[in-house]
């Protein structure tokens, strides 16, 4: 079962360094998205704006390296479990056509129960990683037993995971575009 645990940290890996170079990409829309929720006070906007870039950033190197990867699987879980409080809030108020924000592989959609369930779905994934502390191929294993293997069935999952990866990623884009094209018909 570690196998599943390191394709899980390795997805959940690229889900975060996906987001995070979008959103640093057009830092102007993210920062707009993220007034658009009306969670936080406007004045504290571009400040949360920047940590939560951080703190994704932090998450990705961590799962990507399996370097402090419980702080890396309790930020994720952390982050995930804000953004679905924030979409679960503004569904509440009956606010749907706020982009998520999410960028990346997970693409740009409008809010929706289905978002709260996919992220419900990405924090199942990191506490089932955390069950498995650092897992195969990674730097905290490294300094817990001393020796860093790295073999077929490793290299195997790492690219599965950077298939699956794409997979969403083009998911998430085709998602996009028939949202454009139902836009500009209707």
């Amino acid at each position: 079962m570690e196998e599943l645990g390191l394709l899980f940290r390795l997805i959940l890996a690229f889900l975060f360094l996906s987001t995070v170079v979008s959103k640093i990409s057009d830092m102007g829309t993210h920062l707009s998205i993220v007034r658009a929720y009306q969670i936080i006070p406007y004045s504290w906007s571009k400040l949360f704006t920047y940590l939560d870039l951080v703190l994704q950033a932090t998450v990705a190197i961590s799962l990507l390296l399996g370097l402090f990867t419980t702080l890396g699987l309790s930020l994720a879980i952390l982050l995930l479990g804000a953004y679905t409080l924030a979409i679960s809030i503004n569904l509440a108020r009956g606010r749907k056509k706020i982009s998520c924000g999410c960028g990346g592989m997970a693409g740009n959609h409008f809010l929706s129960w289905k978002l709260v369930l996919r992220n419900l779905l990405f924090i199942g994934l990191a506490v089932y990683v955390g069950q498995w502390g650092g897992g195969w191929a990674s730097v905290d294993q490294y300094f817990m037993s001393g020796s860093f293997e790295i073999t077929n069935g490793v290299i195997a999952i790492f690219f599965s995971s950077v298939c699956i990866s794409l997979l969403m990623a083009i998911s998430g884009e085709i998602s996009t575009f028939k949202h454009i094209l139902r836009k500009r018909q209707g």
